[in-house]
């Protein structure tokens, strides 16, 4: 399986799990056209070839440099290993797994959190990485 098609999986779960806690359902559409809505990311890579490439033209060589972040999130306790993949985003709601298999649904414009959800492991399996 090519990573690509790997990417699209792992986004596609990672909505679906969010669909299930009340977020607006990513239709095959949705992932298909991802490239051409900067508004959404729905699948990794921002499209089905992986460029990572955004149609966004606010952001330029000029304004770069007035950057500045509006908030931050930690994903803290367990060591704070932090993000483990590309944050999704569909209708201003972010999703990202962060360490030990947590997905947190976080509002984009605020920082706050809406869920975490938790697929704590079975007693005994000691992950290392």
């Amino acid at each position: 399986m090519t990573s690509n098609r790997l990417g699209i999986r792992i986004a596609a779960s990672a909505l679906a799990l969010a669909v299930s806690y009340g977020a607006h359902a990513v239709t095959d559409e949705d992932i298909m056209n991802d490239h051409k809505t900067p508004g959404d990311i729905v699948s990794y890579g921002m499209g089905t070839q992986g460029q990572r490439y955004s149609v966004i033209d606010d952001l330029n060589t000029n304004n770069v440099k007035y950057l500045q972040p509006v908030w931050a999130f930690s994903f803290g306790s367990e060591k704070m290993r932090g993000q483990e993949s590309q944050p999704l985003i569909k209708d201003g709601v972010m999703y990202v797994t962060a360490s030990y298999s947590r997905v947190y649904a976080i509002d984009a414009k605020t920082g706050e959190e809406i869920w975490q959800y938790d697929a704590r492991l079975p007693d005994g399996i000691m992950p290392c990485c």
